[in-house]
């Protein structure tokens, strides 16, 4: 059996939306400090923003097959890693466009692994492996055998591996913590605010829910501030703080200082918000008529599982308020979701590191 070293290998890493390139972002930067080649390759030019501090990283932008195909046979990557297995056109997922490389890995934060129940969500049939980005009993939990909605092919499965959050980060120590609320001039309970990313524009009924329960609790002398990272809205609020193209570490510091989280359905934030035992209410809705109910049922698992709370668009104003002061005010309720977060949480690098390893040393 050969020795495996990081050193060894280059990684081509592919994202399409900006949820995705947190991802791979942070796996990039894991592998790279383990001495691996990273080339970067960005499916969208707006994403080039999470990349700007990485110097380490040769970047590429690839919209398309044909650019993607032009980088792959030009640098010859050992490992090609497509965050999203959903990405690109039906004739790239079903075969390769260039001199594929030894291992092709897709990362997913789904279950739509099924052609015939989601033909629009197809996913890419010649990868190697399916890495999930969830903890495995989050996986389970979201499967129609135990109790969740979605069906898997039985000739995918086995190809299947949940290893975890990515990113999968540690509480920001509390001296931390209070030098980020301070440079935010918050004394305050605050609350971070996320609506953006793929399909934002019809989340704005998760905003307007967010101000209106907020604005209840003013009411009551409630001490609480909240932030909103994204597109500028101009909500002019005396507790509201708005913040436009922040960077991804600044991102991440900004919500692990927070004592709650308010957003729509944002795997990659949700994640962080767990990672760092934060609070977390996600308000919910439909996507589209080919699959009415997606997000409700892909945010359920994480709610079964006791480690967010979530609630739909027609939801009263007078429960999301309630909810969110209890999550906030009362150290009952907020340590037992802290509790399941620490229990169902898992390093996903870590864990693929390790099925990296078997995987090179076979």
């Amino acid at each position: 059996m050969k020795k495996f070293t990081i050193r060894s290998y280059k990684f081509c890493f592919v994202s399409r939306g900006p949820g995705e390139t947190g991802q791979a972002r942070a796996l990039a930067k894991f592998l790279s400090k383990k001495g691996g080649k990273i080339l970067f390759c960005l499916h969208q030019e707006k994403n080039l923003f999470f990349l700007k501090d990485d110097k380490e990283f040769k970047i590429f932008l690839t919209p398309t097959p044909g650019n993607l195909k032009k980088v792959v046979e030009n640098e010859r990557p050992d490992f090609l890693f497509l965050f999203n297995s959903k990405m690109w056109d039906d004739e790239f997922k079903e075969k390769c466009p260039f001199k594929k490389p030894k291992f092709v890995f897709c990362f997913d934060s789904n279950w739509l692994f099924n052609d015939k129940k989601y033909p629009h969500y197809k996913f890419l049939k010649w990868a190697d492996k399916y890495f999930i980005l969830f903890p495995k009993k989050i996986f389970e939990l979201g499967l129609k055998e135990f109790g969740g909605n979605f069906k898997i092919e039985e000739k995918i499965k086995k190809k299947l591996i949940p290893i975890g959050f990515i990113p999968s980060y540690s509480p920001l120590p509390e001296k931390k913590k209070k030098k980020i609320k301070k440079e935010l001039g918050i004394k305050e309970k605050l609350i971070f605010s996320y609506f953006s990313g793929f399909g934002a524009g019809y989340r704005g009924f998760a905003l307007e829910n967010f101000v209106k329960a907020c604005e209840r609790l003013m009411k009551k002398k409630r001490e609480i501030r909240a932030i909103y990272i994204g597109p500028r809205l101009g909500i002019q609020k005396d507790w509201l703080i708005e913040k436009e193209g922040v960077s991804a570490k600044k991102y991440f510091e900004i919500l692990a200082s927070s004592d709650l989280v308010f957003m729509h359905q944002g795997m990659v934030t949700l994640a962080q918000g767990i990672s760092c035992q934060i609070p977390v209410i996600c308000n919910v809705s439909i996507l589209k008529t080919e699959l009415p109910r997606l997000h409700f049922w892909e945010v359920l698992p994480f709610k079964r599982a006791g480690v967010c709370e979530m609630f739909s668009k027609t939801t009263k104003i007078e429960k999301i308020a309630k909810k969110v002061e209890e999550l906030l005010f009362n150290k009952k309720k907020v340590e037992k979701m802290k509790k399941r977060q620490r229990e169902i949480f898992e390093r996903g690098e870590e864990k693929f590191l390790k099925e990296l390893k078997k995987i090179c040393t076979n």
